[in-house]
């Protein structure tokens, strides 16, 4: 079983005999691992670790959880922010397994920041960013991406996201939940943002609220929608939203939460004819694999695939999609605040001066 056949398991949507004697294997487990939190987290707090500091200062976007909370797109918008604000501002991401990442968030950054925009990758974030000042001394503010849990860096501005459609977890940390740490953690926030805001109605958003006000003495900041403006074409061409409305798609993607991503595919095109949800930072080796995926759409009548940004960028050079019997594209995103957008913009200020 790899892990994306035991995301399902955890979160219950498997009532097997297998599935439950799975889940009190990992809830047996879940102790042992909050206790490494804690005594990792104490070793900080009392101040026998030190974080490390940069040489420009740090803003880090990170979460509680495990998966996609959308912490890429939020990334990318404030460094547009940061940018408008005259700053030079350089990415640092942690990086994973040859053949797994990051490819797909370092490609997806480039492209959607600038290429004038350093990004780093090391799992080692003072090594990273000592590489990119070294190539990139004009950069003045470093944007942390996933590091809430680093705590070898000090960070002058701590922004946590929060998904609305899954805010806690599961109520568990790994491996019984999707917790990186409690709840808890949220008062090391300098800001909590919620994201996918639009995915839930006004009084789950409202519990959710409570929630982070229950824990953290305050609501969140700010609340985010994910939202589709179009769809990229491999041509380079933004088709408009409408243009599949009506439409029968399939649709693959790794993602930390291919839920939210097929919820929104589901309200902008006819119908979701398939949706194969592939494990986070999913690697496609093999082209034959890509081509069983076209193939299988043809077969299906379908008008069109629908991926993400970030699984094209790691599928494009496999296929020549130009040829290709079913057209493939992926959505263009952008972030926008509900609310709190002026009170983000004015802590980016406080931690980003020339």
């Amino acid at each position: 079983m790899n892990a994306n056949d035991l995301i399902p398991v955890v979160r219950g949507e498997s009532s097997s005999v297998a599935a439950g004697a799975i889940r009190c294997g990992l809830a047996v487990l879940e102790p042992l691992y909050r206790a490494g939190v804690a005594g990792r987290n104490l070793l900080f707090d009392v101040g026998v670790r030190r974080p490390a500091r940069l040489p420009r200062p740090v803003i880090s976007v990170g979460n509680l959880t495990v998966g996609g909370t959308g912490k890429t797109p939020v990334v990318i918008d404030l460094v547009r922010r940061l940018r408008s604000m005259g700053q030079d501002p350089a990415i640092l991401l942690r990086g994973y397994a040859p053949g797994a990442g990051p490819s797909d968030e370092a490609a997806v950054m480039n492209e959607e920041s600038g290429e004038d925009v350093p990004v780093g990758v090391n799992p080692n974030r003072e090594v990273a960013a000592r590489e990119v000042i070294a190539r990139n001394p004009q950069v003045t503010v470093f944007v942390l991406d996933d590091g809430f849990q680093h705590r070898q860096v000090h960070r002058d501005l701590n922004i946590v996201l929060v998904d609305a459609t899954d805010p806690f977890g599961l109520g568990h940390l790994l491996p019984r939940g999707l917790l990186r740490e409690p709840p808890g953690g949220l008062r090391r926030a300098d800001a909590v943002v919620v994201t996918h805001a639009e995915q839930v109605d006004d009084e789950q958003l409202k519990q959710i609220d409570q929630s982070i006000e229950r824990i953290t003495g305050q609501p969140p900041l700010a609340h985010a929608e994910h939202r589709w403006v179009g769809y990229h074409r491999f041509d380079g061409e933004v088709l408009p939203l409408d243009t599949l409305s009506g439409a029968r798609v399939s649709a693959f993607c790794g993602l930390g939460n291919p839920r939210a991503f097929g919820s929104t595919l589901s309200r902008h095109v006819g119908d979701v004819v398939d949706l194969k949800a592939f494990a986070d930072h999913y690697a496609y080796t093999s082209t034959d694999e890509l081509r069983r995926l076209v193939n299988g759409a043809k077969e299906a009548g379908v008008d069109a695939i629908v991926t993400s940004a970030k699984d094209w960028v790691k599928i494009r050079l496999r296929l020549v999609w130009g040829d290709q019997p079913v057209p493939l594209v992926w959505p263009a995103l952008e972030v926008a605040f509900r609310d709190g957008e002026a009170e983000i913009e004015a802590l980016l200020r406080t931690c980003a001066v020339k």
